[in-house]
């Protein structure tokens, strides 16, 4: 694979926009025949003198449970290798050169986000955390 640059952060970058995207798209998806009711919610956290990061949460209800879920963690499960998420993390993780691995299996030969393979990921951790919902 020919990714344009070998900058560790250049592929997880790459992947950040499609994987919330695709994210989006099974949330929505498994939202439509699941008993849960999802709400979203957009948080704009300071800071300082930067621009404000901007956290995704998804509020899941079954009666009376409730669940908050963290959309950057499931990206990071998506773009990440082996990644485990924190779903009620409160934050956006600042990660450090070589504590997380890009998932260069999402690429195709050419260095291109292979969307196929990034929506069956996507599918993947959508229907693990629905499973992980349902369980006791």
């Amino acid at each position: 694979m020919s990714l344009p640059t070998d900058h560790p952060w250049y592929a997880a970058a790459q992947l950040m926009q499609p994987a919330l995207i695709r994210l989006l798209d099974q949330l929505r998806r498994s939202l439509e025949t699941s008993p849960w009711q999802g709400t979203y919610e957009t948080v704009e956290i300071p800071c300082g003198e930067a621009e404000p990061q901007i956290l995704y949460w998804l509020h899941l209800r079954q009666g009376d449970r409730q669940q908050r879920v963290n959309l950057w963690e499931l990206c990071y499960q998506i773009c990440f290798q082996q990644y485990t998420p924190e779903l009620d993390y409160s934050g956006i993780h600042d990660f450090q050169v070589g504590e997380v691995q890009a998932d260069l299996s999402l690429f195709d030969p050419a260095g291109e986000v292979d969307w196929h393979k990034l929506d069956r990921k996507a599918a993947q951790v959508v229907a693990a955390l629905f499973a992980a919902l349902d369980s006791p």
